[in-house]
């Protein structure tokens, strides 16, 4: 069976019947797997940097049963509403109360709630595309398999609006020298049966030809999306545009590739001839989740969404 054979099997394998919300939770919750970690094992390919070498990690299941894909969908939901509804914690607790519960919530704090799903995920009867869906979801799996390293002192979370035409996220961490370093991400999925080789070179070109626009808008908008604005952090931050455009060593680029097709054995092998400015060890990396139900798992995430509404 050829790959893309393969990819195609898989992507007509649905789960069946999805869990509750209630259920969903009540299974991460008495198992204690309350982190995307907890379903997603990490697998390093870094091996030794090196110049135009990208390092890279791989988070592959193909094997999640209904009860633990619904939990992993619940995961995801849960922290993104929590992030949407910011300091509105009352809102949130509303939501989730309802959602769990099963319950509609009434006019016409239904408006009010639905407010904070709509940019996102749409309403039910008027939802986003599919499209954006399973690129929202990418953004925030790299998110959250991401941010909790010790290294990093800097990661927003993934953009509230998926028409915003900025990138899709950036880390600012320390490097093992201790020195702090930028690195700029792209998302990208594929949820069909087309050539994931494609789906990156589109990262790249856009990293590539979009990268200083992404830059100056971070360091623009910087003091309204990061509560560290320690000297060190700023002194970095002034020098991202001047660094970018020479592809200074303090700057990096990583990409983000979310499917259900199985990985080839080296992915991101494109990545340094796409950006030769970025020809330092440790300036480029790659990040893979390849997951058998990712686009079920999605829509999970939708429904429970809008369970409440």
């Amino acid at each position: 069976m050829s790959k893309s054979d393969e990819a195609a099997r898989r992507a007509r394998v649905p789960l069946p019947s999805q869990p509750t919300a209630a259920a969903s939770e009540e299974f991460a919750r008495t198992s204690n797997r309350l982190t995307v970690h907890d379903y997603l094992p990490r697998t390093f390919h870094d091996g030794t940097g090196a110049p135009g070498k990208c390092e890279w990690s791989s988070h592959v299941r193909v094997d999640l049963s209904l009860e633990e894909a619904g939990a992993l969908a619940w995961v995801l939901i849960d922290t993104i509403m929590a992030v949407r509804f910011g300091p509105a914690a009352h809102l949130y607790a509303e939501w989730r109360r309802n959602t769990l519960a099963g319950t509609r919530i009434a006019a016409p704090l239904d408006r009010v709630i639905g407010a904070f799903v709509e940019p996102v995920f749409g309403l039910p009867g008027s939802a986003k595309s599919d499209d954006h869906l399973h690129g929202h979801v990418g953004e925030w799996l790299w998110h959250l398999l991401t941010k909790d390293n010790p290294a990093v002192r800097v990661q927003p979370d993934p953009k509230g609006d998926i028409t915003d035409a900025g990138g899709d996220g950036f880390s600012i961490y320390e490097a093992g020298t201790g020195d702090l370093r930028f690195r700029l991400w792209e998302s990208k999925k594929n949820t069909g049966t087309g050539s994931l080789t494609a789906s990156l070179n589109k990262a790249y070109a856009q990293l590539d030809d979009e990268g200083q626009r992404y830059v100056a808008k971070i360091v623009g908008t910087f003091s309204g999306v990061s509560s560290d604005t320690s000297k060190d952090v700023m002194a970095l931050v002034t020098e991202l545009p001047a660094a970018w455009v020479q592809g200074d060593e303090v700057v990096g680029a990583g990409v983000m590739l979310a499917t259900h097709q199985h990985l080839p054995a080296t992915p991101f092998a494109g990545m340094a001839g796409k950006l030769p400015l970025l020809n330092k060890p440790g300036q480029l990396r790659g990040l893979a989740a390849s997951i058998s139900c990712y686009v079920e798992i999605a829509t999970m995430v939708r429904s429970y969404a809008w369970t409440a509404l």
